[in-house]
């Protein structure tokens, strides 16, 4: 794909401000000269300006529009550690008026699902991973067991047959602290073998023969699917041809009890080691373990028979992922490395939003739905609330999480600021942008580069930007230019969806999370930023034909380092009432 430069907006006329990273100062720059000529901005236009494209400001006609700010660091966040900044208006004179202090750690509101347990194990077995990748790599994996395509040349087991399995026993995966579960063939498809363990509960606390048959036909003729056909083929290192499903309670039983109120569980993983036979506890197959109803409890925290039938669908979309990727990395290309954690993590919540576009496409309003007027059939929600969830958490406090967290584990918010970035490069391409990601021999920014055809500070302005200006109020869906929209949803629909269906203030407090800080002309705003965060600001130009004049600086007026990508990108509002 072609995509357009940064708007061409008279550069040579321009003067903004660069900024500067704590830990390595530079000496201040002046702010506005007197000569600086206006940028004009038509209606609905915008352009990100790098600090290093531009000189001390950007000066902005008199004429009383009103534009969005958002100043951004568009980096890989290799570290937490926040950078300070002023945005202000009207050269040296400004006064600080307001100061932002992110919540660092945002409290999650109380929902039903895997929650920051699973994120802490996700990043866990993503370092073990990494740590396998570079063993491999220096080794140099046998390529007999790797296929782009799964044949089968052994038959499958008969059903009722029983195998044993090594499970980790604990979040860290501890070698010596794995459990030995013997698990029955419940269910033979063309594309998974479904074992449930003998420790699993008889029903009616279990689940049923017909329940373990509609579950495993579900993922064998509609999941599988959708993640083969948007991300490509998983390896085949056992040569049956089909990926293995185990139900089992010491998946239960990797979340502490104590912890599962305030921090969740885990649903369900994708072990890496098990693509590589030789190393302890390697299962040598493909296995997606999912935990199995619990309802008294007796492992970990209690799950119904009806609450693992809803978690399964989508945790199995999100661990193929991370199955297909790992298998291209490391077992197809022999990369030293796994994906980085943004791209890994934020792949998976797009296979999870496909399975929830199977089935909008397959019931379109008002079918499907238990209310006519709920935006989602009921089928789909197990697969899209999540995301909405925590989109709307990091929208509601855009400093506090990054989208490219390339160390540590994720949060919630982070999960959600992954998902959006994207959801909305894959609308600005087309959704085979999600197969190149993954089937590349690249790994992190290289890779998502390559594949966009774009830089990545010009794709986060672009997105960040377009978080804001998708769907605005009163202005028709198609007047933004393409890169400061969203194709395939309609963030302020989804999100007063959610506001209505919620209908809590204290969990949801408004219909749409961003806000905007209103930036007054004299006045300047300090805060911090992280790197791959942004925050949302609103100027109004004097009325009387005096410019506006911003800069954005450290908190003392210094340039930033060059590895923070500090950048602003400003969009000129069509009308006042169109940017609240």
């Amino acid at each position: 794909m072609t995509r357009s430069s940064r708007v061409p907006l008279l550069l040579a006329t321009l003067c903004l401000l660069a900024a500067c990273s704590d830990n390595n100062p530079a000496a201040p720059v002046a702010r506005c000269s007197s000569g600086a000529q206006p940028t004009t901005l038509t209606s609905g236009q915008a352009g990100t300006f790098a600090a290093a494209d531009l000189a001390t400001c950007l000066v902005l006609p008199g004429d009383g529009a009103t534009y969005v700010i958002v100043p951004q660091l568009a980096a890989p966040a290799t570290s937490l550690t926040p950078v300070s900044y002023e945005l202000g208006e009207g050269g040296a004179t400004g006064n600080l008026v307001a100061r932002i202090t992110p919540d660092w750690n945002p409290v999650q509101s109380s929902r039903s699902m895997p929650g920051p347990l699973q994120d802490r194990f996700d990043h866990s077995l993503l370092v073990r991973n990494r740590q396998l990748a570079h063993v491999t790599a220096v080794a140099g994996s046998a390529r007999s067991g790797v296929h782009t395509a799964l044949h089968a040349s052994v038959a499958p087991p008969a059903p009722g047959s029983t195998r044993a399995f090594f499970v980790c026993g604990n979040l860290d995966c501890t070698d010596s602290l794995f459990k030995s579960d013997t698990a029955q063939l419940e269910y033979v498809g063309a594309n998974i073998l479904f074992y449930q363990s003998s420790k699993a509960p008889p029903p009616p606390a279990g689940l049923t023969g017909a329940q373990l048959t509609a579950l495993g036909t579900l993922i064998d003729q509609t999941l599988y699917g959708i993640d083969i056909r948007t991300f490509g083929q998983p390896s085949d290192i056992d040569a049956n041809g089909r990926v293995i499903v185990l139900m089992s309670p010491y998946v239960n039983a990797i979340s502490p009890a104590s912890e599962c109120a305030s921090q969740g569980f885990v649903a369900g993983f994708f072990f890496g080691p098990d693509l590589i036979p030789s190393v302890p506890h390697s299962n040598a197959a493909e296995i997606y373990y999912s935990l199995a109803p619990d309802p008294n409890g007796t492992f970990s925290c209690p799950h119904t028979v009806g609450e693992v039938e809803q978690l399964t669908g989508a945790t199995f979309l999100h661990e193929m992922l991370h199955m297909i990727n790992f298998n291209q990395k490391v077992l197809v290309h022999h990369d030293n490395d796994t994906e980085v954690e943004f791209l890994d993590e934020g792949m998976a919540k797009i296979a999870e939003e496909f399975g929830a576009r199977y089935y909008e496409q397959r019931y379109p309003p008002p079918t499907g739905r238990t209310n006519p007027a709920q935006l989602f059939p009921d089928s789909a929600e197990g697969f899209i609330t999540g995301d909405l969830f925590n989109s709307y958490d990091y929208l509601a406090n855009p400093g506090a999480s990054t989208a490219t967290l390339s160390t540590g584990a994720s949060t919630l918010p982070d999960a959600g600021a992954e998902w959006l970035f994207l959801r909305w490069l894959g609308d600005q391409t087309d959704s085979t942008i999600y197969a190149r990601i993954v089937q590349s021999a690249l790994t992190g920014m290289p890779n998502l580069e390559a594949a966009a055809g774009a830089s990545f500070p010009q794709l986060f302005g672009e997105f960040s930007m377009a978080l804001y200006t998708d769907s605005l109020p009163g202005v028709m869906r198609g007047e933004p230019p393409a890169p400061y929209r969203f194709e395939s949803r309609n963030l302020r629909q989804l999100y007063q969806a959610l506001f209505r269906a919620v209908a809590d203030p204290t969990v949801i407090p408004r219909p749409f999370p961003i806000e905007l800080t209103v930036l007054s002309p004299g006045t300047s705003a300090s805060g911090a930023l992280l790197p791959g965060t942004m925050h949302f600001y609103k100027f109004t130009t004097p009325t009387n034909g005096a410019t506006g004049q911003l800069h954005f600086s450290s908190a003392g007026g210094a340039a930033f380092d060059a590895t923070s990508a500090a950048q602003v990108t400003v969009f000129r509002c069509p009308t006042a009432d169109a940017c609240p």
